[in-house]
């Protein structure tokens, strides 16, 4: 198995990249924008909540991608390689508010201020969550990805200690979000693009994260959305005090693509 390339030359770089490879993250991230604009349009009353947190989300990516990009993967951008991509802004923005709604989308979900409000808390977490990242990553050396994972489960398990009737949401939005991007992920990787993660995943053929499921696809992939679906779905229910009471009325429910038709 070839050894993987840990570094790459800027000079002259773009022109020996497919176009197919430059488009794929860009294409990850408008493929999740797509239900994203569907919910938009047929659950106002979701709208506020999809834009806020798709604006921390989209503003948070790029310098994440600082830490991703160290050991992780180095994709080519629409651009060539650079450490950061207009790519990077649009998919946490996608991926985010789509966490933050999904489970409310396809459930038909509403939920009233009822619960404590943990807002300062909160954001406490997310100081504190930099401060795991650079203790795992920086310090005992752990990969980023793997590292963002143990963030994601340390953090669900603290807010279901506080809110454990968000249960239920935060695992079914985990399995939602694994769906949604195996649906993207699958014709991806194992049709259009099939040799893109032998070339740009730092982890490939390494052990114990270079597995590889479902034709091309990375565990860590996998993982990342899984645990990451389950942590968002539940944020905000937790952040704000709102609890589910009872299913949005047939009137306001959001149709299903074949009715809209």
């Amino acid at each position: 198995m070839p050894p993987i390339v840990h570094s790459f030359s800027l000079s002259g770089v773009f022109l020996n990249i497919s176009i197919n490879d430059r488009f794929v993250f860009f294409g990850i991230a408008v493929a999740l924008i797509i239900p994203w604009l569907w919910a938009f349009v047929n659950r106002p009353q979701l709208r506020k909540k999809m834009i806020r947190a798709g604006l921390f989300g989209g503003l948070m990516a790029p310098p994440a991608e600082y830490w991703y990009f160290s050991d992780y993967w180095r994709p080519p951008g629409l651009f060539g390689y650079k450490i950061v991509f207009i790519e990077d802004f649009l998919f946490g923005f996608a991926v985010t508010g789509l966490s933050a709604i999904v489970y409310e989308v396809l459930f038909n979900a509403q939920y009233e201020k009822t619960a404590r409000n943990y807002k300062k808390l909160f954001l406490g977490m997310f100081a504190f969550g930099i401060g795991l990242m650079m203790l795992f990553n920086t310090v005992l050396g752990f990969n980023s990805m793997i590292t963002s994972c143990i963030c994601f489960v340390f953090f669900t398990v603290f807010v279901l200690v506080l809110r454990p009737d968000l249960l239920m949401q935060s695992v079914l939005s985990a399995f939602l979000m694994l769906i949604v991007i195996l649906i993207v992920y699958v014709p991806l990787f194992d049709i259009f693009n099939t040799t893109y993660w032998q070339k740009y995943w730092l982890l490939y053929g390494t052990n114990p994260w270079g597995i590889i499921l479902f034709g091309n696809i990375p565990l860590t992939e996998l993982m990342w959305y899984f645990f990451w679906g389950g942590f968002a779905g539940i944020a905000h229910p937790f952040a704000s005090g709102r609890v589910r009471v009872k299913n949005a009325d047939a009137n306001t429910a959001m149709p299903l693509p074949t009715e809209a038709l």
